[in-house]
């Protein structure tokens, strides 16, 4: 396989040739053209802004000099290597690692989901320490919950464990944030909407069908008249990969 589309393979989590092409909208012929011959320009931009690593770094291998990779892609490829642990409140955190809320049966998309992060877990996740300050993440107000179907994918898939700093509710175009629209907590990108007055956004998934989970679009009157708030912004997901059978 070209090291281009190794590197390809990489950044989506190791997903299948049908799946990536998918997600990134390609036909299975190209995914197989690349895959010999090295993936496009344009096919390394989609990953770039799919995955969100460096368009430069799935070409050559080699990071842009001013390339930014966002905070919690970065996370990602470094918690993979290190030990997140569940533990029980009231053990010692060991040296080294911040105790962060772990919620088992809290899901986005799932309903619901906030009322119960409004008081502390008795289970706790155990992140290291250097990682969280170089998030610029705030344990104190930091959940780990879990994702509910499929609109996320394969950005984030179903079932996943996802943490998200409720101190970070301010939208930056782009960003994904969990969100409460009436008893249903979702997880969606983020950006300003202001057609219909400033203060709106629009909540896009990465799902690339479209026909069932179109974007949505929120105004400042509906945001007021039902409520409707950011909870926090995503910044870490846990690696996994389903067995194939």
């Amino acid at each position: 396989m070209h090291p281009s589309m190794e590197r390809a393979f990489q950044a989506s989590g190791n997903m299948s040739p049908t799946e990536l092409g998918l997600a990134i909208d390609e036909s299975p012929q190209n995914i197989t053209n690349w895959s010999k011959r090295g993936i496009s320009k344009g096919g390394a931009i989609k990953i770039s802004k799919i995955f969100g690593v460096d368009s430069n770094w799935v070409l050559t291998g080699e990071k842009a000099a001013n390339a930014k990779m966002n905070n919690y892609e970065k996370s990602n490829a470094t918690i993979s290597s290190m030990a997140v642990e569940v533990y029980e409140d009231g053990d010692p955190v060991p040296d080294g690692y911040v105790a962060i809320d772990y919620y088992e049966d809290v899901y986005v998309s799932g309903g619901n989901g906030y009322l119960n992060l409004e008081k502390p877990s008795d289970r706790k996740m155990l992140f290291p320490i250097d990682l969280v300050r170089e998030c610029n993440v705030k344990p104190d107000t930091t959940k780990v919950i879990h994702v509910r179907g499929e609109s996320m994918f394969p950005k984030l898939k179903d079932g996943q464990a996802i943490s998200i700093d409720m101190s970070a509710t301010t939208i930056f175009d782009g960003e994904i944030y969990a969100f409460q629209v009436g008893d249903d907590t979702k997880i969606k990108y983020l950006s300003n909407w202001n057609d219909e007055g400033k203060g709106g956004f629009k909540a896009v998934s990465a799902n690339p069908d479209k026909t069932q989970y179109p974007d949505e679009y929120y105004s400042p009157q509906r945001i007021e008249s039902e409520s409707i708030f950011v909870i926090g912004q995503y910044w870490w997901k846990q690696v996994v990969k389903r067995i194939r059978r």
